[in-house]
């Protein structure tokens, strides 16, 4: 599993907040993995706390989509 980083803020080799102010957002899978399959899935996102709510009504949708949805959201703000 990925440690928790937002993938909405910016870009920082480690995180300033506590690992309770993450929220691990599964969205629509796109692949199947097996059973003994270890990782972090492609479908599963970190989002801070400020940022979580953005994905609200999204997670219907692939990763990639909900996430070119959110980056069109934050750059019109």
């Amino acid at each position: 599993m990925m440690p928790p980083m937002c993938v909405v803020c910016p870009p920082a080799p480690y995180s300033r907040r506590p690992f309770e102010e993450f929220t691990l957002v599964h969205f629509r899978e796109t692949r199947t993995y097996d059973e003994d399959w270890v990782g972090h899935p492609e479908n599963a996102v970190w989002f801070c706390a400020d940022h979580a709510p953005l994905v609200e009504g999204l997670t219907g949708l692939t990763a990639d989509e909900a996430l070119e949805r959110i980056g069109q959201r934050t750059t019109r703000s």
